[in-house]
């Protein structure tokens, strides 16, 4: 019962939020009171809701969607656009709940039928909805049931006078600029309200949600001002408050909400304001005979129109469409410029190096030698000593270079399309041009996507074609046939299937170098000539301690100032097969990945002084390989790392500029052991560049294949946290 009442609150909050494009409950709240300025408009409204969500959950709709208010926000407006046209009594609540199935239907049907298109449906259900209402306003005269104001559609009668705001209405009316009072206004008449309070509470409601979206009400608001004032010279400012929401609402949907914000989103909402003008004025004089209002259609074409442009584009440069909604113009900024920042080449296959232990790269991309033209983008591998001799005395044979008969592996899971054999190995010095690339294997990894790798060793092949190999199963032996004057592997990537193929430039995922004993760790870069490189050795230790398997519970026992307390985790993959730690205690979710090279985050939603927090940002980014003083970096979310007035003041002007610069950095030591440590720790901290105060340092220890213990340090304040055994 009790969880029955929690969603039906939160699906209320919902219906509310999503209004202004938001599922933030706070807003919800002062929306809900903004709409209770006038009682009969707001409790009209609520009835509507409130019953729409019941046909919702006793005909079985998805309660996740229920939830969200996708299908009840419009029922919202058809209910306060009723009580706002008609008196409140027993016949208005018969007709109100009919209205209101008419719109929810209304709405399932347009969902259904914009999700095939990708596109939102908006506010037309309620307007199409409330429109057939109206139509049929001439028979609820036999019903007693009359229109309070013809004229306007707008019931100004009955409103509570609260004696105690008075002097506040009358601060605002007379200190307050005519637009000023003017945008209040139009925010108020969204909700069918005429009291300026009402505007100013949904103000208030938008600047605490969100700076963005505050700053694009006034943009679209201003824009569209202008332009009214162009195209009416002689219309009063009054007759622009249905103008102004139309304005509002576009410059929210555009410039914050389906769009990252950008200066672009920007652009785009002035470039909107014609275009929604002259929708408006061409539909009014549609309906007019009708006697019908606009409401919010222009706003619901405009925008429509908009995205479908949008997403019929070829490249998407400049308009950066949202692909994962968060319901907040901020969150959906930072998320994508941390993302980019992260993960802009995650897109390519994980192609790795065809090698295990470290190789030389005797010539890369665009080399000096024989890496011209069309095949310019590959690599040679050799193996050299620490004088950089890539034999040992005498050099004479092949059995004396370091590579020769070391394993090839395969740089990627696919299927063996193409194996060249029974050349032999050339004698030192010597080359084969006739058989140019000499043994050589083509492996197929996707669609227009194959690695090559060339002269192998005669008949060391352990697979043959048609084979299906995965990443780092063996292949073959490093030899020294074909041009090849001393033992080497040649290895480049191809669009097809056939030996001598023009290369592919195509970066390898992840991969060492090494240079006076220091490691560096590259992701999705090109390994320049001169590197010596490695592929990431995996720790055993390091491996089984992120490992974290669905249904996995991991308790800890959380030492604070403040006292002790237990924090419980959970591991869970959602419907798209993402994992994620959650803590039911706190109400917090860290999402992660485990690529088998490196274990990190990717969000973090929830309680930020809860123990997973921490382990979210400490545990940002580890590679799950040992190699003493190498440092891994990252970048961090913005959203996730900071709060406070810096914060408010980077939300203004994140769509232009972002000037924080929220970093990690993680290094391994204190291992027992160099090669196969059983005990080590992971030292990281989580840093503002260019601001210490706002470091936070971490550090996890190690053993028996398992995060045993956490410490945090910020601000002077230790919290250590460990494990309690299962």
């Amino acid at each position: 019962m009790k969880e029955a009442f929690k969603n039906l609150k939160d699906s209320i909050a919902n219906s509310y939020s999503q209004v202004l494009f938001s599922n933030n409950h706070w807003m919800a709240l002062l929306l809900f009171t903004a709409t209770f300025i006038n009682p009969a408009i707001g409790l009209s409204g609520f009835i509507s809701v409130v019953f729409g969500l019941l046909l919702l959950r006793l005909s079985g709709f998805n309660p996740a969607t229920v939830k969200s208010g996708l299908y009840t926000y419009n029922l919202l407006f058809t209910g306060l656009g009723m009580g706002a046209t008609y008196p409140f009594n027993f016949t208005f609540v018969i007709v109100l709940l009919i209205a209101a199935l008419i719109t929810l239907l209304i709405t399932i049907w347009m969902a259904s039928l914009a999700s095939r298109y990708k596109l939102p449906f908006l506010s037309l259900p309620f307007v199409f909805g409330f429109w057939i209402v109206l139509l049929n306003a001439q028979n609820f005269d036999i019903l007693l049931l009359k229109n309070v104001n013809d004229s306007s559609y707008l019931n100004i009668q009955g409103f509570f006078t609260y004696s105690g705001l008075d002097s506040l209405r009358d601060f605002l009316l007379s200190r307050f600029p005519k637009i000023v009072i003017l945008y209040f206004k139009s925010l108020a008449y969204i909700f069918f309200q005429t009291d300026i309070l009402a505007g100013l509470l949904i103000s208030a409601g938008l600047l605490i949600f969100s700076r963005i979206a505050f700053t694009l009400s006034w943009l679209g608001f201003i824009c569209g001002y202008i332009f009214f004032r162009f195209e009416y010279p002689n219309m009063t400012d009054a007759d622009y408050i249905i103008p102004g929401f139309n304005y509002i609402f576009s410059a929210i949907a555009l410039g914050g909400f389906f769009l990252i914000p950008s200066t672009g989103s920007y652009l785009l909402v002035i470039l909107s304001t014609p275009v929604t003008g002259f929708l408006m004025a061409a539909a009014g004089r549609i309906i007019e005979p009708y006697n019908l209002p606009l409401y919010s259609l222009p706003f619901s074409l405009s925008t429509i129109l908009f995205l479908t442009a949008l997403l019929n584009r070829y490249t998407f440069k400049y308009f950066h469409l949202v692909q994962y909604q968060l319901y907040s113009p901020e969150k959906n900024l930072y998320t994508f410029h941390n993302h980019m920042e992260r993960f802009k080449n995650d897109r390519f296959t994980h192609i790795h190096l065809p090698f295990y232990g470290e190789w030389f790269i005797s010539q890369g991309h665009e080399g000096s030698k024989t890496h011209k033209e069309d095949w310019r983008f590959a690599w040679d591998f050799v193996v050299t000593d620490d004088q950089n001799k890539t034999y040992s005395f005498p050099g004479d044979k092949t059995s004396d270079f370091y590579c020769y008969s070391l394993p090839v592996i395969a740089p990627c899971e696919g299927i063996v399309v193409k194996i060249q054999d029974g050349i032999d190995d050339n004698k030192i010095g010597d080359v084969n041009l006739a058989a140019n690339w000499g043994n050589t294997i083509i492996v197929k990894h996707n669609e227009y996507l194959f690695s090559k790798i060339s002269h192998l060793k005669k008949e060391s092949f352990i697979v043959k074609e048609g084979d299906h190999v995965k990443k780092g199963d063996m292949l073959a032996l490093c030899g020294n046939s074909g041009r090849s004057p001393e033992p080497h592997i040649h290895f480049q990537l191809q669009a097809t299937a056939f030996i001598g193929a023009k290369t592919l430039k195509y970066p390898i995922s992840y991969y060492l170098s090494k240079k006076d004993d220091v490691y560096d760790l590259h992701s999705f870069e090109f390994p320049d000539e001169g590197e010596t490189v490695l592929r990431p050795v995996p720790s055993h230790l390091i491996q089984q301690a992120f490992y974290f398997t669905p249904g996995m519970k991991l308790d800890f026992n959380v030492i604070k100032d403040s006292g002790n307390t237990v924090e419980s985790w959970e591991v869970f993959t959602d419907i798209s097969n993402n994992s994620y730690l959650y803590c039911s205690k706190t109400k917090s979710t860290a999402y992660f990945t485990n690529n088998e090279t490196l274990f990190y985050f990717t969000s973090f939603s929830g309680d930020k002084t809860s123990l997973l927090y921490y382990f979210y940002l400490g545990a940002y980014k580890v590679l799950l390989s040992y190699y003493p003083g190498m440092e891994i970096r990252d970048q961090l979310s913005i959203e996730t790392y900071y709060n406070g007035v810096s914060k408010l003041f980077q939300d203004l002007i994140a769509p232009f500029y972002i000037f924080m610069k929220p970093a990690y950095k993680a290094t391994f030591a204190d291992a027992d052991n160099e090669h196969t440590p059983n005990k080590l720790k992971l030292i990281s901290s989580a840093f503002s560049q260019g601001n210490a105060k706002y470091e936070i340092k971490f550090e996890f220890e190690l053993s028996g294949n398992k995060i045993q213990k956490i410490i945090v340090n910020q601000n002077g304040l230790c919290t250590t946290a460990e494990i309690i055994a299962s």
